[in-house]
């Protein structure tokens, strides 16, 4: 169900997934994204389904060895809103077989109250505490998110040391004791 991705070929595969499903202040260019590739805490998956066939990706961080960053997740349009998505991440939590902690939009209109549903009905804990995402793109603005954890809630300090364990390695920023970010 999962195929690491590491060519060049294999990543043109699963690249235009995350841009048809990410807003651009989400998403690195697509020549930045591959460089990631050659991290050695970067994890970037296919999603297979039956026939083998490319139909989602998840996009993830070994930055503890306590917890994995996911970063992106994201499932090809004709195979959404019929419990695909929820399977393949299901299966992905199981088979990693670590906590978990990814990046939600804030949810104040439908659609994102509905992605946090997607991924509260799957294990995942919402959290209030307060979150900004690092530009992804020169001249781009922090986008205020959230965290998501599972299986577990975190407390305030597990937060503070999660997002400057994110910020430092995903972002290159850090966050100095008076919470102010700053770029490496």
């Amino acid at each position: 169900m999962f195929q690491r991705i590491s060519t060049k070929e294999a990543f043109e595969q699963v690249y235009p997934i995350l841009a048809e499903a990410f807003p651009v202040t989400e998403l690195r260019t697509k020549e930045k994204q591959m460089a990631l590739l050659k991290k050695e805490a970067y994890r970037l998956f296919a999603v297979l389904d039956d026939q083998k066939e490319v139909c989602g990706v998840i996009a993830a961080w070994e930055l503890a060895d306590d917890f994995l960053y996911m970063e992106h997740f994201a499932i090809l349009p004709q195979k959404r809103n019929g419990g695909f998505g929820g399977k393949v991440l299901d299966c992905f939590t199981d088979w990693y077989r670590k906590p978990i902690v990814l990046e939600v939009e804030v949810p104040n209109d439908d659609l994102t109250r509905r992605r946090v549903g997607f991924y509260q009905r799957h294990g995942f804990i919402y959290h209030e505490y307060p979150y900004l995402q690092p530009p992804m793109r020169e001249g781009q603005d922090f986008v205020p998110l959230r965290l998501m954890t599972k299986p577990n809630p975190i407390d305030q300090a597990t937060y503070e040391r999660c997002r400057c364990l994110i910020y430092r390695e995903v972002y290159q920023y850090y966050a100095d004791d008076a919470c102010r970010i700053h770029k490496k």
